[in-house]
């Protein structure tokens, strides 16, 4: 199917806000190397950056520290809810399993850092659609926030109860892509809508196409489908935050680290560059001509002659000289340090990343310059980072479970309970080195009488043990060194 060109926002702000959001989805998807491109363009004259070449897309400081950070779904979080059975939710050959949602949302906690946000869509796979008889479930699906237009109620600003969301869809009828707007509205809880309608390239919404998409008209009222046992309608959408400020859209939070990562790119390529043109001693003459020469891009203004050269070149001269003089003939040292560069370049990444709020002390540099600079983020600073993360995701996980719940519940004849669901993460697990600092710490505690025997097990296995637990777990291992040795 043919691109189409996206439409207008609804109004100027969501324009501003969808092109920002945008910009930062397609850094962490690594498909931002046009807007590389018009970055290197505003940094650089046409001639420099046609000299350049091919754009260098291997710098990424936001997509790189989100991944970092991005932690909390690496292992399967475990589901309770003291409410009733909800293993067929969450077994492991229930709906949200089979679905994948954890393993989605390791994606979708580094969107949801990089943009602030992120919506992750819910859908019910019928037992039969399109005529063919399918197998039931639950579907998730991310949705990044520049493609949806939303409202909030003004007595919950952060919770959307109008959802708009902009898909490119083929019409069976004409075998053409159109743009069309999926819209969920419970404004008016009594009158709750959900339907889908074409959209003009100007943001308006236009006719209804419901029964072409959906094969039956727009739900309005009473047919509203998407509903709690209580008959309360909601969205079957939930907006996760990477941050709780009050507000329903965070876009431009951390702005430094999304534009800088771009400026690091831009420097990236200039490197390159330089690593490939400007790194050789380059060899002149003075009172010749060099022979040879080639018009690159005669067609625009910013043309230039030139010839490929390499440390072994050798450029053909012709005397200029009047009366037949000699010609001078010498070398430039090289036009760049490569490693300095690099340096200042890495030191510039690291800037950035203290500028948008990440503590120094959770930053880890990595490497040596010779071989690769790189900023990575420690494993305090990735459990640290996890202990705040958790809060917020935990409360989006446990709406995600109850819209599924009822969800289940209404179209695939589940009998789950549809609140009080509790979703604890795995702690992530230390590394040989921190285990190996963390021992020789408490051996040399316990050596110098600092600390109790009591208090050395506690510190040995971090927070899982009280004293009582530490103390039997004590009293046991004396007792099989006792029976053993």
């Amino acid at each position: 199917m043919d691109y189409i060109s996206k439409p207008q926002a609804p109004d100027p702000e969501t324009e501003k806000r969808w092109a920002h959001s945008g910009l930062r989805r397609r850094m962490v998807q690594g498909t931002f190397e046009k807007d590389l491109e018009e970055e290197l363009m505003r940094h650089f004259p046409t001639d420099r950056y046609l000299a350049m070449g091919v754009p260098d897309l291997s710098s990424n400081i936001l997509e790189q520290i989100t991944r970092q950070l991005a932690v909390l779904y690496n292992a399967p979080p475990t589901v309770t809810n003291t409410n009733g059975d909800i293993s067929e939710l969450t077994g492991y050959e229930g709906y949200i399993n089979k679905a994948g949602f954890f393993q989605l949302m390791q994606r979708g906690q580094q969107l949801t850092l990089a943009l602030r946000e992120c919506f992750v869509r819910i859908d019910v796979i019928p037992h039969v659609q399109g005529g063919k008889a399918m197998r039931p479930g639950l579907q998730y699906r991310l949705v990044t926030p520049d493609y949806v237009y939303a409202e909030a109620h003004p007595d919950s600003p952060d919770e959307p109860v109008y959802y708009q969301e902009m898909r490119l869809r083929r019409n069976p009828e004409t075998d053409k892509g159109e743009w069309v707007a999926d819209v969920i509205d419970i404004r008016d809880p009594k009158n709750p809508r959900y339907g889908m309608f074409r959209v003009h390239m100007g943001g308006e919404l236009g006719a209804d196409v419901s029964e072409i998409y959906m094969g039956h008209p727009t739900h309005e009222g009473n047919n509203y489908p998407f509903r709690y046992s209580d008959g309360t309608p909601f969205l079957p959408v939930e907006l996760y935050h990477a941050e709780k400020t009050g507000h329903l859209f965070d876009a431009y939070a951390g702005i430094q680290m999304c534009y800088g990562a771009l400026t690091a790119a831009a420097l990236m390529s200039m490197w390159t560059h330089c690593v490939r043109d400007c790194s050789y001693p380059i060899k002149y003459a003075l009172g010749a001509t060099v022979q040879g020469l080639g018009i690159s891009d005669p067609e625009i203004a910013a043309r230039r002659a030139s010839i490929a050269t390499d440390p072994s070149s050798i450029l053909m001269l012709s005397n200029d000289m009047e009366g037949g003089g000699q010609p001078l003939i010498g070398q430039f040292a090289a036009g760049s340090e490569p490693l300095k560069l690099l340096e200042a370049i890495s030191q510039y990444e690291k800037r950035v990343s203290l500028a948008s709020g990440l503590s120094s002390a959770i930053l880890r540099e990595s490497g040596d310059p010779r071989s690769g600079y790189a900023l990575s983020v420690s494993r305090d600073g990735q459990r640290e980072a996890s202990a705040r993360f958790q809060i917020g995701f935990s409360r989006h996980d446990s709406r995600v479970l109850s819209k599924s719940a009822a969800l289940a519940n209404r179209f695939l004849g589940s009998n789950l309970p549809e609140e009080g669901y509790r979703v604890q993460y795995a702690k992530l697990p230390k590394s040989p080195a921190e285990l190996e600092a963390i021992r020789k710490d408490v051996t040399e505690k316990l050596a110098s009488g600092l600390i109790s025997p009591v208090q050395a097990i506690q510190q040995l296995h971090g927070t899982d043990l009280d004293e009582e637990q530490a103390r039997e777990m004590l009293m046991k291992i004396r007792r099989e060194r006792a029976e053993l040795m």
